[in-house]
Parts: structure tokens; sequence; C-alpha cells
């Protein structure tokens, strides 16, 4: 038995680094940020010379908001120590750190890996934080990922706080500058005091990646993750028009990632299109279970409808009659009133052209003008159980 484990730990691999295909990993160039990071620098031009600035980045889902802000402030430390500037820079998920004590917590145990995780009040632990830099003569650069957690949880009074750091004393002090990133709008979470330290213009918005722009995106990983000429070009184009569905550069790395398992496992020289197809049937319903939490209810029910149909008949395509039909006994379970016809055609367009679904004609010969329902993308069956627990 160890030695079939052991064969599979040692076993070539098409890989080479790993650690490059992780989420968390920035990568020395950003394809396609450079205007934001130019912005980003001029906003933050203040800094060397000890003045404090807040801003706020935002945008969809594997846009690059993390890594773009890791890479210029990871950048800016470095600069500014070379001019003679101390800036602490620290990084907290406020989905994992959701209230204002939590946040305060990671700052504090950046100076101080004992401090201890009860028994400050959050004036007393602003309090350590102003020590801790003024010991240190530096100044701090906090960035809050996922802000919008922690304003819903714990409202803006930490925000409040933070900007406000830098009034309490005399402005050579030690200033406290604000990065907050977050998929939606959090200035409308703001109350007015905190919103009044935040300039509107202060914000980055970063758009999806286009279909080229993932394909650089992945052809950078391919070279610093793979071994050379084991990714074939093809494969890295069929990522890319994959992923361009959501302009999402997340979903294109992992993809790139899985289908490199993909031909390990098969112990395959290369990393073929049949390798990423492997990939997408695997990740495909991750993906789609953000798509599937924008639809509304009886879109839902619809879907689930269409996906009971498969299942039962075993057939590639539904009948939309007894879609229909199942539509109808599906709202009972659910103790919803079913919609009329009309609605239900509604329906079914919603989420043919949000992309679960492809309807076409029936053949000739046929009468009236039923059309036929197919599902390209998923198997019925874990639609169906997906279905089930979201409307659960």
């Amino acid at each position: 038995m160890g030695s079939i484990i052991e064969n599979e730990l040692f076993s070539s691999s098409v890989i080479k680094d790993l650690h490059a295909l992780d989420f968390d990993y920035v990568p020395a160039e950003l394809p396609h940020r450079t205007e934001p990071l130019k912005k980003l620098a001029q906003m933050f031009k203040p800094l060397l010379t000890n003045i404090a600035q807040n801003a706020f980045i935002r945008g969809p889902v594997g846009t690059g908001k993390t890594a773009l802000t890791k890479h210029f402030c990871q950048s800016l430390v470095q600069i500014a120590r070379k001019q003679g500037t101390m800036i602490e820079y620290i990084h907290i998920n406020c989905r994992k750190r959701s209230t204002d004590a939590m946040v305060l917590l990671g700052v504090l145990t950046h100076f101080d890996s004992r401090f201890p995780d009860r028994g400050f009040s959050v004036q007393e632990m602003l309090q350590v934080l102003r020590t801790h830099l003024q010991r240190k003569e530096a100044q701090l650069l906090l960035v809050l990922d996922e802000a919008d957690a922690l304003l819903k949880k714990s409202g803006s009074n930490l925000i409040y706080d933070l900007t406000r750091f830098n009034d309490e004393t005399m402005k050579t002090s030690n200033p406290v500058s604000v990065i907050m990133i977050s998929q939606k709008d959090v200035f409308t979470e703001l109350d007015a005091a905190a919103l009044s330290t935040f300039k509107r213009s202060n914000a980055v918005v970063l758009e999806k990646y286009a279909r080229d722009e993932l394909c650089d995106i992945v052809r950078q990983r391919v070279g610093l993750a793979f071994h050379a000429n084991t990714v074939l070009g093809e494969s890295v184009d069929l990522i890319a028009d994959i992923a361009s569905e959501f302009g999402d550069a997340r979903f294109s790395i992992e993809l790139l990632w899985k289908a490199g398992m993909y031909a390990d496992e098969k112990h395959a020289k290369q990393v073929v299109p049949e390798h990423v197809r492997a990939a997408k049937a695997e990740t495909y319903s991750v993906v789609t279970e953000t798509k599937l939490k924008n639809l509304g209810k009886h879109q839902l029910l619809t879907l689930l409808s269409v996906a009971k149909r498969l299942q039962k008949d075993g057939t590639a395509y539904a009948n939309t009659g007894e879609v229909e039909k199942t539509y109808a006994i599906t709202c009972e379970e659910y103790n919803e009133e079913t919609r009329a016809h009309t609605m239900f055609w509604n329906y079914l367009k919603d989420i043919e052209q949000a992309g679960f679904i492809q309807v076409k004609l029936s053949g000739k010969g046929q009468l009236g003008t039923s059309q036929r329902i197919s599902l390209p993308d998923i198997p019925a069956e874990v639609l169906r159980s997906k279905l089930e627990g979201l409307l659960a």
C-alpha cells in the first residue's frame, strides 16, 4: 500500500510551483491593472509626508481587488522606507473578523503576538495602537478586506475612530490610513460622520476582465507555475473562453490548477483541452452557485422543474409542456402560488438568458409550438440537489 502512495507522491508533475496557483499569491507584475495602480499611487502620495489618506476599492468577484491592494501596499512600504518613512501595513479580512474588537485585535497582534484576546475595550485598544505607533515612529496603513461584513455587523464606528485617529494629536504624529475593499458600494453603509472622512473621489472601481485579458493572466500563471511546454496554447484559450463569461480571474486560475491536477492524475505530459473540460465539469457548479443566488424564487422553481424532468426521464431534452406540469407540482411542494402560462414563459426566458438552459423548437411533425429544453453545462442531478438546498 505504501508503495502506491509513494509512487503517486513522487510521480512527475506538469506543475513546478503550486504556490503560484494559490488565490493568495501576488505576482510581481499585475496584467491589465496599471491604471488602478497609478491612481492608488497618486492618492497615497501624502503618506510620504506623513499625511493620512483613505480609499475604497470596489469590483465584482475575481477582478483582482485583493491582489492589486497587496501589490500596491507592499511596494509603497518599501519605497517609503527608502525615503526614511516607516509604514506598518496590515491586511485584515472582515469576513473572518467582523467586529470592531476583532479587527483591532488583529491589528494589535501584528505588533505584539501575545496581546490578550479579551479584557480591553475598543477605546483602550485604540490607545494601545497609538502607543505602538509612537514607539515605532511609524504610521499605519490598514486594509479592511470585505469591509461590508464589518459594516453590516458593527456599523461604522471603527471606521470613524480610525479615520479621526489623526485629529486627536498634532499632525506630526503617527497617522492611520484606511483602504476598504468590497464587492458592494460601502459608502451607503457609512454614517454621515464616517463618510465625511472618506472622499468619494478616492474610489477605485475595477471592471470584469475581458477574454483577452484573462488569456494574458492565465499565460502569466502558466509561466510561473508550470514546467516549460506542458500547457497547450489551446488549453489556455479554452480556459479564457470559459472564464470570460464571468470575467473572473480567480475562476480562470482555479480552472488552470484543476486542469493541471487532472493531467497529473492521468500521468499526461501536457495539459490538453480535455483536461480543461474535466476541470470545468468539476468547478462549474461552484460558479453557478453565485449565479443561482441572483435568480428569483419562481425562476429557481422553474429551473428545478427542468432538472427534475430531465432527471426523471433520463433524456437530453425536456418538453416545455411537461416542464410546466412539473412546475405546478413543484410550486405546490414549496407552498407557492403557481403563476400563469405567460409568466412561466418569462421565467424560462430569464433562466435561458442567464445561461442555465437552452430552449429550441421541436422537430417537424410536432403539434403546436412545443419547445425542447436542455441543460448544457451541469448534470440534472447536481443542479437539482443545489436548487433544493437553496430553496430549503
